[in-house]
């Protein structure tokens, strides 16, 4: 993808050499053994990527879910459910600082150098939680040459704006710096016609300052610290779908009712919806210092990173409440209020060797504390459930329950990989890390009197009585985890064998292993969970041909994970959300990766990414049901899905990108760009649940652009999803209903981007 950047001066016929940090030092892509694929900054803003779900769309394997209790990335059909309690199976890396909180990907695309998404499990360089992949973003640095860039963006379509800004240089002989500034948001594009009102409504800023001080061959000093605060209104509207219930489900439960009392049961994806109003608030301050010391043969790096948030979610069901509740004002049925406090502090140190000799080695140790306090309130308002409390609580009191996690967390890790120049065409790259990971968390819940949030009024709590009668009836289970405390260790092994055919083509072949601990379900049930574990076999070919005028690079991939922690969201017979958490026992993943890039003459350029995905369980014998199962089975229904596709694994996915740069004048030059990214269809729930189902699609974005002969001023037309293809990305259970929930992905948008760069 990194290939496709429309800077590229028009006589460049060969793609452009990608340098990158896939295994903590610098070398050509076409010279790292594993899958990855590189998309640059400059890449990102002309094709107004913004945020992971537009950059995963475009890289086959890759799909990426914003919503509910946190976000879920997912590499090869392997990913982490949505829970908070859930570390991510696909490590996220700014600057080489560990992000373990899944929101905390949202801040991550300001001023960029580029994005590595690296596919497998990376176990030796990344850490334990790397088991399905890493994305590794690197920020621009300061330097000793004054640049910078501004560019601005507006779709009339939806509201849409982005204004960016980015200046550094020196600031002394040895010093410089680097500032950068975010403005974003949107108007929305999904109308809800029980509020009136359009979603989503963001208005977000970032904002970056770093210091480098470099002493050329000797010392490099890199600091930076961020600031993020998104205040997202009408930020998950959510359409509903099999409402009124397809034949079969049964009468409309009372969610879909109120669904069809609103008049917009139109029961398909169209923008429109009836659900209640929602928000979404991050506040997060991050900072990372890295500093390399080169003394003789060998360099010492250190880095230090700190990370903080503050999330505040909510979300309005469309249920309706029931009349006469006690201090409810506008809300509905069933309010549900997410608190998610974060806070971690990092420490890396890597020894490396010089590069060239038989031996080249890198040892490090890395240490991280953090802690975790997440909370979800509900508002139990949609049905008289005071009355199941007959003589502990008055008649209509609105009753609310909170749910609290806190959780305390340590990792130690030793890591060592070295590479065997056997000879100047074979080499041997062997990896290990032991990793220890310890964690502590407890569960508190409380239950009484609740807000228009769904919150529960501190000084209006429940009697003891009534608490335990409540717990014991209607809500959820009270109390502290049965087990508290975990520690999960694991020692993960690695080897990967290279050979050069020529000095343009290379074949590589891998064994790695991979590994994430253990932890808790935070919300609606005590769950506890256990560690994964993986076994994966990658072989592929990387070669450059007539002069790098055309690369390809195919990799094999089988992939066994034993452990496998999955999650998905169930009704229970209060109607209510409840999470199910299990390890399964084992699933397979196994497929091919293909990239391509073309430089047919000057100016042109035509790069696709394709991928065949084979990811199946193997064994799951107590997975949770579909809907039409539960219909059947309220109580205690469970199925087998041994031999079932994984959820958020389509069988192909891709894209395909193609510029073209010419000069106009002397002065001028136009720039036409096409991307078409596609999937087959996928599950979006591990139930693999026909309801929960994303058909398959392609998409179309287009660019077209003037600019200066040398590229100082730009003035851009970007055209996105051009066909209005209408799909979503997130599908899970209405409340109280057999009715379906869905996330619809943006519709088409047409925006002007002026940019200058100096």
């Amino acid at each position: 993808m990194a290939q496709a950047s429309q800077e590229a001066p028009a006589t460049v016929d060969a793609v452009e050499e990608i340098v990158v940090t896939a295994q903590k030092r610098e070398q050509s892509v076409q010279d790292v053994p594993i899958s990855i694929a590189v998309t640059t900054g400059a890449t990102m803003r002309q094709a107004q990527i913004t945020n992971l779900n537009d950059l995963g769309n475009r890289i086959s394997g890759v799909k990426v879910n914003k919503a509910g209790a946190s976000d879920s990335l997912n590499i090869r059909g392997i990913g982490s459910g949505f829970n908070m309690g859930f570390e991510q199976s696909v490590a996220t890396f700014i600057d080489g600082v560990y992000l373990s909180r899944s929101q905390a990907t949202r801040v991550g695309f300001l001023d960029l150098e580029r994005i590595e998404v690296l596919k497998g499990p990376q176990s030796t360089y990344f850490g334990s939680n790397a088991i399905a992949g890493a994305l590794s973003a690197v920020t621009r640095k300061p330097s000793q040459t004054f640049e910078g860039y501004a560019s601005a963006l507006y779709a009339p379509s939806d509201g849409e704006y982005d204004l960016q800004l980015a200046v550094g240089g020196p600031l002394g002989e040895k010093l410089s710096g680097r500032a950068a500034i975010r403005f974003s948001g949107m108007d929305g594009y999904i109308r809800n016609v029980r509020i009136n009102a359009d979603g989503p409504d963001n208005r977000d800023v970032q904002g970056r300052l770093a210091l480098r001080y470099e002493t050329p061959g000797a010392l490099d000093v890199n600091w930076r610290v961020d600031y993020a605060h998104f205040d997202d209104k009408h930020a998950e509207f959510q359409e509903i779908l099999n409402c009124p219930p397809a034949p079969g489900y049964g009468a409309p439960g009372a969610g879909c009712l109120s669904v069809i009392a609103a008049g917009n049961a139109d029961n398909k994806l169209d923008y429109r919806t009836s659900t209640g109003d929602s928000f979404f608030r991050l506040e997060s301050v991050s900072s990372a210092l890295n500093i390399a010391w080169t003394a003789g043969s060998h360099t010492l790096t250190s880095t230090t990173g700190f990370y903080w948030h503050d999330i505040t979610r909510f979300t309005d069901s469309p249920l309706l409440a029931i009349a006469g509740l006690t201090g409810i004002g506008k809300s509905s049925g069933l309010p549900i209020y997410q608190r998610e406090k974060f806070r971690s502090i990092s420490q890396e140190v890597r020894l490396e060797s010089e590069k060239g000799g038989f031996l080249e080695y890198v040892l490090g140790l890395y240490y991280d504390d953090s802690n975790l306090k997440g909370g979800l309130s509900f508002g139990f308002y949609f049905a008289p459930f005071f009355a199941r409390l007959p003589g502990l609580v008055a008649p209509f009191t609105p009753i609310a329950q909170q749910v609290l996690g806190d959780q305390d967390q340590s990792n130690r890790s030793a890591f060592a990989a070295a590479t065997l120049n056997l000879s100047p065409e074979l080499r041997l790259n062997l990896g290990a890390r032991y990793s220890s990971i310890r964690k502590e968390n407890h569960r508190t819940t409380i239950v009484g009197f609740g807000d228009d949030l769904g919150r529960v009024k501190a000084d209006m709590l429940l009697s003891p009585a009534a608490t335990a009668a409540w717990t014991g009836t209607v809500g959820f289970p009270s109390g502290d985890y049965p087990v508290t405390h975990r520690t999960d260790d694991k020692f993960m092994p690695s080897i990967n064998v290279q050979y050069d055919l020529t000095s343009d083509a290379m074949v590589f072949a891998s064994y790695t292993t991979g590994f994430k601990a253990g932890g808790w379900a935070i919300g609606n049930t005590r769950d506890f969970f256990g560690p994964e574990t993986v076994k994966s076999f990658e072989g592929g070919i990387k070669a450059s041909w007539f002069g790098r005028k055309l690369t390809t690079n195919i990799s094999l991939f089988n992939s066994r994970y034993n452990g496998l922690q999955e999650s998905t969201t169930l009704i229970n017979a209060a109607g209510l959300p409840v999470p199910a958490i299990a390890n399964v026992g084992q699933a397979r993943v196994r497929g091919v990766d293909l990239e391509v890039g073309i430089r047919p003459f000057a100016g042109a350029s035509i790069n696709a990414n394709i991928g065949y995905l084979d990811a199946k369980y193997l064994e799951y014998p107590n997975a949770p049901c579909t809907q039409l199962q539960l219909l059947a089975r309220p109580t205690g229904c469970t199925q087998n899905l041994a031999g079932k596709r994984k959820a958020f694994a389509p069988e192909w996915s891709g894209s395909v990108n193609a510029n073209y740069a010419f000069e106009l004048t002397d002065d001028l030059k136009a720039k036409l760009g096409a991307w078409v990214y596609f999937t087959s269809g996928y599950y979006q729930q591990a139930s693999i649940d026909p309801l929960f189902y994303q058909p398959h699609y392609a998409k179309l974005d287009l660019r077209a652009a003037i600019a200066g002969s040398e590229d100082r001023w730009e003035a851009a037309v970007i055209a996105k999803n051009v066909t209005d293809k209408v799909t979503s990305s997130y599908r899970s259970v209405m409340t109280a209903s057999n009715a379906v929930t869905a996330i619809s992905d943006r519709s088409r948008s047409i925006a002007i981007q002026l940019s200058t760069k100096f």
